[in-house]
């Protein structure tokens, strides 16, 4: 393993015992909110801004070694927004089709996590055509899932 992968694989360790120190074990999990209550959408917003700032990473020679702490937030943010649910969903009265599209939904987000690790892999592993290509299939399905869950208004 060479100093740069070291420093990588290091860099990951500090980042979760950072992340893990700063979380309280005690504190439930808040009860899922529409994404009127914003905590989705400032999710969803933090998702564009690290999908975004790693498309610009990973065209610079030195970018790889840039492009963890925006994947680490793309990550974080995908958590955040999964634990929500888009006002789409939480508005619907048939309780059956609710339940099919939660399901949806959070399938689609588990999707977007393993997206964004294959490009944490591909980072890590120092290959920048890898990292391209899982970046692009994360953002194929945050705009498939806008799609599906995203009010046409765009509210």
């Amino acid at each position: 393993m060479n100093k740069s992968s070291l420093w990588l694989c290091g860099a990951a360790v500090a980042v979760v015992l950072v992340s893990f120190s700063r979380s309280s074990p005690s504190a439930a999990p808040s009860a899922p909110t529409s994404q009127g209550g914003s905590k989705l959408g400032g999710a969803m917003e933090e998702i564009g801004g690290a999908v975004k700032a790693l498309q610009e990473a990973l065209k610079k020679d030195d970018g790889l070694a840039a492009a963890l702490p925006d994947v680490w937030k793309a990550q974080r943010a995908v958590i955040d927004a999964k634990s929500e649910l888009p006002k789409a969903v939480s508005d619907m009265t048939d309780e059956k089709a609710k339940h099919k599209a939660e399901i949806a939904y959070r399938t689609q987000m588990q999707d977007l996590l393993r997206a964004f690790l294959d490009v944490e892999t591909a980072v890590i592993n120092g290959d920048a055509k890898k990292a391209e290509k899982a970046l692009r299939q994360a953002d194929n399905l945050k705009s498939a899932g806008h799609g599906q869950f995203r009010p046409r208004d765009g509210k």
